[in-house]
């Protein structure tokens, strides 16, 4: 009898973990355990700073390295990186490429390792007058390739510690905004990336593991801005890290979401 109860445990448990990966299989690391950056302040305020808004005749692009928050690091090591980590190094890129092209932009935070919560991150965005917002993220699923993920439909705050728990968003506006935007930005990604790394699709954030929660992603239920999230690589799979970690993918990177917003038409 007591063997038999170790295999049922054991196959419980198995159990669990494939449907954890199933759920995860194209969704964001948008949770993990608890942790503190006490000498790192987010230094957000609700009025933006007048030199966050864009110049006459310019526009201007909030790109949003993600993490670290509360929910997750993003510090984990995988392979003598971590997520932080790249999502900071593509985004510099992608700031200086973006600004070649004629754009302003908007970081979400001032450097790789501070600490702002998702909600902050959108309205930072939004108090700013940006035309949109990119985040930018890596993966870990049985795959490979990037993926894009827009708000399919509208979402809950679900977070019981957080004041404003039950927060809906987005509006059917940012909605269909954010999948054109998707929509030509993994254009723009496929045409720069062929060859490197393929395309697993434009998805609903709801295929995420967050959104299967809440409706939508964190972000994008605090938005008021067409917004996507992009999987940049999958950092379990030994192509995407090695490529992703090299300063000529993050590069290629850069350059193919810079021509993806680029194909967007801007309202």
């Amino acid at each position: 009898m007591k063997r038999f109860s170790i295999i049922i445990a054991i196959a419980l448990v198995c159990g669990f973990f494939s449907r954890a990966n199933a759920v995860n299989w194209d969704g964001l690391n948008d949770t993990g355990p608890e942790f503190t950056l006490p000498e790192i302040k987010a230094d957000l305020t609700p009025n933006p700073d007048p030199a966050d808004r864009p110049a006459a005749g310019r526009r201007l692009i909030a790109v949003d390295p993600g993490h670290p928050n509360t929910f997750n690091s993003g510090l984990a090591d995988i392979g003598g990186t971590n997520e932080t980590r790249l999502n900071w190094q593509v985004a510099v890129r992608l700031e200086r490429i973006l600004k070649e092209k004629g754009f302003d932009v908007l970081m979400t935070k001032s450097s790789e390792l501070q600490s702002v919560q998702n909600k902050d991150r959108a309205r930072r965005a939004n108090n700013a007058g940006a035309a949109l917002t990119v985040h930018l993220h890596c993966d870990s699923a049985p795959t490979t390739g990037f993926a894009i993920y827009y708000p399919d439909r509208e979402g809950v705050n679900d977070y019981k510690d957080d004041p404003e728990n039950g927060f809906r968003g987005p509006s059917i506006q940012v909605r269909a905004g954010s999948r054109v935007l998707a929509d030509a930005v993994q254009k723009g990604m496929k045409g720069i990336l062929a060859g490197s790394l393929a395309s697993r699709g434009v998805f609903g954030d709801s295929r995420t593991l967050v959104g299967s929660r809440q409706g939508a992603l964190t972000t994008s239920i605090f938005s008021t801005i067409p917004t996507i999230t992009i999987e940049m690589a999958v950092m379990s799979n030994k192509h995407d890290l090695a490529f992703i970690k090299s300063e000529e993918g993050q590069e290629r990177m850069a350059q193919a979401i810079a021509a993806g917003i680029v194909l967007y038409q801007l309202p």
